[in-house]
């Protein structure tokens, strides 16, 4: 059992929001709803959790409509991209807020809210005032708030994007672990987050799931051109599959994939460069001219100009990166690739 979605339509005047969803989350499950800011995500988490009117279809949780349950008792929790944590409340009376509304006596209570701050990291924070947190802190008490209500579902909308990147990698990992065992519909616009959080990701565009899928899967099997584009493909080659060898234009690499044709994607973490020997590129790959050149904190980037295919990203190591004009020879690697259906 679990969350079913089915057919879900949302309407703005004459803006589709949510165009026709269907989605499960199985009990236990982590699925990442994965998008472009616009695409509709927050809004049909919104509609999941009974904050938006859907135009037509069903929610469903455990099998039951949801069309005439109000938010209140669904029995879900939200934490939002700021916490929403209550100013006036400190951080054990954030917490333990869910468990007042139900009636918990005061010892159980307080031995919630110090279970709840120990595993978020938190112990011995419970009469800080929420004003003095960082943001890392409050993104964790707004958490454990949600988790002391324990709910059913818990809908997290964009929960970490408020976060430098550095905080937001290390609560992310924090986060997975905190979810284990817990049914969630995460919302993101980070391919990172959602990868990290979610047993599966639904990629959504337009108001529209496009496709849905273990993170594995997703990034290797894309269902389509635009999905791949989505995750990072920047160049689409024919291919040809064969005995686990997939061949086009700039080599071949192993990909587990029936034999047929299909078309390769291309990340530029996909395509190794390094400089051409003198003699040629001598078994090394085909030849290109590095045209565009950018330093990122672990890789260099590059835009190789290949003869005869156009301009095709790649990535060499900083210490031995050519320089621009350099010609370099290419190689293909599997990580950063995408095979997109075969026939």
């Amino acid at each position: 059992m679990g969350l079913d979605v089915h057919g879900l339509t949302v309407r703005f005047a004459d803006t589709t929001a949510v165009r026709e969803v269907e989605l499960s989350v199985l009990d236990g499950e982590v699925v990442a709803l994965l998008g472009p800011s616009g695409c509709g995500k927050s809004t049909l988490l919104r509609a999941v959790a009974g904050l938006e009117r859907p135009t037509s279809g069903e929610v469903r949780w455990n099998g039951r409509d949801l069309a005439r349950v109000p938010v209140h008792r669904r029995g879900f929790g939200m934490v939002f991209q700021d916490g929403q944590l209550f100013p006036h409340r400190d951080v054990a009376g954030n917490v333990e807020f869910g468990p007042r509304m139900r009636g918990v006596a005061r010892a159980g209570r307080a031995a919630r809210v110090a279970e709840l701050l120990d595993l978020v990291g938190l112990s011995g924070y419970g009469r800080r005032r929420v004003t003095e947190l960082s943001g890392g802190e409050a993104q964790r008490v707004a958490l454990a708030r949600a988790l002391a209500a324990d709910p059913e579902l818990l809908l997290l909308d964009e929960p970490l994007s408020a976060l430098d990147r550095m905080l937001r990698e290390r609560l992310a990992v924090d986060l997975a672990a905190l979810l284990t065992d817990t049914t969630a519909l995460v919302v993101t616009h980070d391919h990172d987050e959602a990868f990290t959080l979610a047993d599966r990701v639904a990629i959504m565009a337009r108001g529209a799931i496009l496709q849905v899928d273990a993170p594995d899967l997703l990034w290797r099997n894309p269902a389509d051109e635009e999905v791949a584009a989505f995750l990072g493909c920047t160049t689409f080659l024919p291919a040809e599959v064969r005995d686990g060898i997939a061949t086009c234009a700039l080599g071949s690499v192993e990909m587990a994939a029936k034999d047929g044709t299909a078309r390769l994607g291309l990340r530029a973490t996909g395509v190794r460069a390094r400089r051409a020997p003198a003699q040629g590129p001598a078994g090394g790959g085909p030849l290109g001219t590095v045209r565009e050149r950018v330093h990122r904190h672990d890789h260099v980037r590059l835009a190789v100009d290949v003869p005869n295919h156009g301009q095709v990203e790649a990535v060499a190591h900083i210490a031995d990166a050519p320089a621009l004009g350099e010609q370099v020879c290419l190689r293909l690697d599997a990580d950063g690739l995408a095979l997109i259906g075969t026939d």
